[in-house]
């Protein structure tokens, strides 16, 4: 009877720790855009894009397949990623992002973007008073400085001219469940079975 108790008792003991000895580990993961492809935004003007990441919209936006030499050469093809010309260009992340690297490209004006966390207050920003012939064209980065991430980037010339960024790369720490250290768990159930029908056969 004593014995059979003490089993009951460890395997409740041994269920808690099953449901207890777990916990979340981060993960760093990535995702590319190059707005060629359904899978990597060539819909994105029409509908949100779903990703391992989370959810990708772009509002104000257009894909355009527009060309700056400067652009080409650090590798722009097929669809660019181009702002509407009256209201710039809004990308929004329903995921914490960590960072995003991206080409630029116009023949001419500004390119001016910023990047903002979930309450709206900017945590990095790019500005690059010409994109005529000759000028840089990126790859910039953009990162985070709060440890909600960035969930949106705004980007505009205010001359309206083709200002677009092409393969962007984000990235992101995902929280994921982490299982129990297995070896250990069964270690440490084989350990109190051992002691438990020890204990039961002293009785």
């Amino acid at each position: 009877m004593l014995k059979e108790s003490l089993l009951t008792i460890a395997h409740s003991t041994i269920a808690v720790l099953v449901l207890t000895t777990g916990h979340e580990a981060a993960l760093a993961a990535s995702f590319f855009l190059d707005f060629d492809t359904p899978t990597t935004g060539s819909n994105i003007i029409n509908a949100p894009l779903v990703t391992s990441l989370g959810t990708i919209t772009v509002l104000d936006g257009e894909l355009t397949t527009g060309y700056d030499p400067d652009f080409a050469t650090v590798g722009a093809s097929g669809n660019k990623l181009n702002i509407d010309d009256l209201n710039g260009a809004l990308m929004t992340f329903d995921f914490d992002v960590d960072s995003l690297t991206f080409i630029y490209g116009g023949n001419s004006g500004v390119f001016d973007i910023v990047a903002k966390d979930a309450s709206n207050n900017i945590v990095d920003s790019f500005f690059q008073a010409s994109t005529g012939n000759g000028e840089p064209a990126g790859p910039i980065t953009l990162s985070k400085n709060t440890s909600s991430g960035i969930r949106s980037i705004f980007w505009q010339d205010p001359g309206y001219n083709f200002s677009a960024i092409d393969n962007i790369t984000i990235e992101s720490t995902q929280t994921v469940p982490e299982p129990a250290n297995v070896l250990s768990l069964l270690l440490g159930v084989a350990f109190v079975k051992t002691m438990v029908q020890k204990k039961g056969n002293t009785n």
